[in-house]
């Protein structure tokens, strides 16, 4: 199944992607809430598209770190 930039899956898959690269086992609010920070500065600041998109990507961003908080998330390194 293929994945598409700036849905909800996309972001819960960043956050479980930057929690393997960090050999976090398990990823706490704190952390959950910083991944979020980041992704979030680069959508501002780095993304270049419509307004309207980047808002669309910011609800997905806010879901998707909804979802993650959530769930006592353990994370399998790829």
């Amino acid at each position: 199944m293929t994945i598409l930039f700036g849905t909800a899956e996309y972001f819960e898959r960043e956050f479980l992607t930057y929690a393997a690269r960090n050999n976090l086992n398990q990823m706490n609010n704190d952390q959950i809430l910083m991944i979020y920070s980041r992704l979030k500065n680069e959508l501002l600041n780095d993304f270049v598209c419509e307004e309207s998109i980047r808002i669309e990507c910011i609800q997905n961003l806010e879901r998707a770190c909804f979802m993650t908080r959530s769930l006592e998330l353990s994370v399998l390194a790829e």
